[in-house]
C-alpha cells in the first residue's frame, strides 16, 4: 500500500505574494504577538494574566494562525515570528518596568520557540483530508484539554476558558464534520499520551 504524500493531504496555494506583501504580513504577525505578549504581562495577576501565562491560549494562537497559512512553511514561520515577538515583549516588559530578567525562563521559553516552526508545520495540514490530517488537527486540540481538563472539578474560568478554546479549535480545524469525527478518537488517544507521560508538565518546564 502507498503512503500519499503531504500534496494528497492538503493542497497548498499556489498564489504568487509579492515580497512587500509577504513582509507586510509577517511585520503585521510580529506586532500581534509583541502586543499580546505585552498584554500577558500586563495583566499578570489578573484573570486575562492567568490565561496568558498557561499554554493552552498560546498553543491555540499559534494553531489558528498556522492553519490560515498559505503554505506550510509559511506556517512554521508565521509561528516562529509570533512567538519571537511574544516572548520579546513579555520578558522585555518585566526587565524594563521591574528590573527583572528571568533568564533560564528566557532561554527554555526560546528553545521552545526555536522547535515551534516543526509544530506550525504540521498543524497547517490540519485543514485537509484524511488521518493524517486529523492526527494534525487532534495535536493541539489534546494539549489544550490536557491543560484544561482540571476545570471538571475545580471549576477554574482560565482552564474553562481553554477548554472553551479546544472546543472552537475541533470546529475550525477539521475542514468538514467527517474530520471532526476523526479527531476525536485521535484526541483521546494523544490525550493518553500526554497524561502517561506527563508531557505537559514537561513542556511548561
Amino acid at each position: 500500500m502507498l503512503i500519499k504524500g503531504p500534496e494528497y493531504v492538503r493542497t497548498e496555494n499556489k498564489e504568487q505574494w509579492a515580497l512587500k506583501r509577504k513582509m507586510g504580513m509577517v511585520l503585521a504577525i510580529f506586532l500581534a504577538g509583541a502586543l499580546l505578549g505585552l498584554l500577558a504581562k500586563y495583566t499578570d495577576g489578573t484573570v486575562l494574566g492567568l490565561i496568558g501565562s498557561g499554554l493552552g491560549f498560546w498553543i491555540a494562537a499559534a494553531s489558528l494562525l498556522a492553519a490560515w497559512s498559505r503554505t506550510p512553511k509559511a506556517a512554521g514561520l508565521h509561528v516562529l515570528v509570533f512567538f519571537i515577538a511574544m516572548l520579546s515583549a513579555y520578558y522585555l516588559y518585566s526587565m524594563i518596568l521591574f528590573g527583572f530578567f528571568p533568564k533560564s525562563q528566557f532561554i527554555f521559553w526560546g528553545g521552545i520557540a526555536l522547535f515551534s516552526p516543526i509544530c506550525g508545520y504540521a498543524v497547517w495540514f490540519a485543514r485537509g483530508e484524511g488521518w493524517l490530517a486529523a492526527v494534525c488537527a487532534a495535536m493541539p486540540i489534546s494539549l489544550l484539554i490536557g491543560e484544561s481538563f482540571s476545570f471538571i472539578y475545580t471549576y477554574s474560568i482560565p482552564q474553562g476558558f481553554i477548554l472553551l478554546l479546544a472546543v472552537f479549535l475541533w470546529i475550525v480545524l477539521p475542514k468538514n464534520h467527517f474530520q471532526r469525527i476523526r479527531v476525536i478518537p485521535l484526541t483521546a488517544v494523544l490525550l493518553f499520551i500526554i497524561e502517561r507521560f506527563g508531557l505537559l508538565s514537561i513542556l511548561a518546564g
